[in-house]
């Protein structure tokens, strides 16, 4: 073989060996980076940080109790003035209604008049009795004078008579003048314990007339404040059931004429799964949006729970309130469709992998993890659940690779 046909021999069988060892070099990374037959597209690290665990629940925009209040009229009349329409915004203390109140203004009329001419009796009284009594008290102690004067006579009649200085008919008229005087003196006492208990009698008696004709008087004033209807709450009219010119009845209930809603008085009832409910408690907080705003996330915290269970289906629901503050009730609307997330759990240093890198597998819970670009397969014990992240609590530790997207491929 000459020297140029060797050297030609040569270089065919060299770039044939280079060739082959390229694609063993190929082959090898391939399945140095595809063990198991497996093509990795995504990768995560396990590591420490916060996990928050929850449920999900929906429910709705509710108002709360005392939020819609029905106004009423305790006054039977014509309406005069119903100045709101639906839609309109009042504030508490504003006049809602004005029923036509002249026949109770007649009735106030004549209960003051007749409150006045009690009190003229009572004047009367308080200025005729003490004067006939001073008077009566002037005849006593005149009647008292007269007897003590014809007592004295009838004894000096007596001395004189035992000295036969006087007759017996002297001791006689004497004795009768002294009778007489001690019986007009007892007479006029009596008198006056008369007109004193009269006086008393008489004027208790014009005293109770007098407060009985003032509580009659503040009863019809009464009566007549309901003639005038204000608003009870601040906010927006919902309902009017009754027009101007209509008369009204008051009966035992107050008739409805209006119905106010306060807007910022909402409520979210939430129905939550009888499976998820061992875990809300009161004070939970949670995290909702309403169907109307997908991507506007509000928070609030558990009110309440209700204690009475509900059905639907074969479903056991139990109502849990939650308080949506005033801010957030400019917002939102009643009957609003809500979805909400409960926060059941808060672990600020947990071992957390994406949920996508759990796969399960014979009945267990198992992760791929990714060593040295092979794929093993490690069973794992999961904890709290978090929205996109899951506690990893044996398995893995911190810092382990584990496979989130990949696929097998054939052998």
């Amino acid at each position: 073989m000459t020297y140029d046909l060797l050297q030609k021999y040569m270089t065919k069988r060299n770039l044939i060996i280079a060739s082959a060892l390229i694609i063993i070099i190929v082959l090898v990374i391939i399945f140095a980076g595809n063990s198991n037959n497996a093509k990795i597209e995504e990768v995560a690290t396990a590591k420490y940080g916060v996990l928050t665990s929850f449920v999900e629940e929906t429910g709705v925009v509710k108002t709360q109790v005392g939020a819609a209040v029905n106004v009423g009229t305790r006054a039977s009349g014509t309406l005069l003035e119903l100045p709101s329409k639906v839609g309109d915004y009042v504030k508490k203390g504003d006049l809602l209604a004005l029923i036509d109140d002249r026949d109770l203004q007649a009735n106030l009329e004549s209960a003051k008049a007749t409150l006045n001419r009690l009190k003229t009796e009572l004047e009367m009284i308080d200025r005729t009795y003490p004067l006939q009594i001073k008077q009566m008290q002037a005849r006593i102690n005149a009647t008292k004078s007269t007897y003590d004067y014809a007592l004295k006579n009838y004894e000096r009649e007596k001395v004189l008579l035992s000295k036969d200085f006087t007759t017996q008919d002297s001791v006689d008229r004497a004795k009768r003048e002294s009778d007489v005087s001690f019986a007009d003196y007892e007479m006029s006492k009596a008198e006056l314990e008369r007109l004193r208990a009269e006086f008393k009698e008489r004027r208790a008696a014009s005293l109770a007339s007098i407060k009985a004709q003032e509580e009659q008087i503040k009863a019809v004033e009464i009566a007549i404040s309901f003639t005038k209807i204000y608003a009870p709450i601040s906010g927006y009219v919902a309902q009017v059931i009754k027009q101007e010119g209509e008369t009204v009845v008051a009966q035992l209930n107050a008739e409805n004429l209006i119905t106010l809603m306060d807007p910022s008085k909402l409520e979210v009832q939430l129905l939550v799964d009888e499976t998820d409910i061992t875990e809300v408690h009161e004070g939970s907080i949670v995290r909702y949006y309403v169907g109307a705003l997908p991507n506007r996330w509000f928070e609030s915290k558990i009110k309440a729970i209700w204690p009475q269970p509900i059905s639907t289906g074969n479903i056991v629901y139990y109502v849990a309130i939650v308080t949506v503050p005033s801010e957030d009730a400019a917002i939102v609307k009643p009957n609003m469709t809500v979805h909400a997330r409960i926060i059941t759990g808060v672990k600020p240093n947990a071992l957390v992998i994406p949920i996508e890198a759990l796969k399960f597998v014979d009945g267990k819970t198992v992760v791929y993890k990714v060593v040295k670009n092979k794929l093993e397969k490690v069973e794992v014990k999961t904890g709290l659940k978090g929205d996109k992240e899951i506690e990893i609590l044996e398995g893995i530790q911190e810092g382990d690779q584990v496979a989130v997207k990949f696929e097998f491929l054939d052998s």
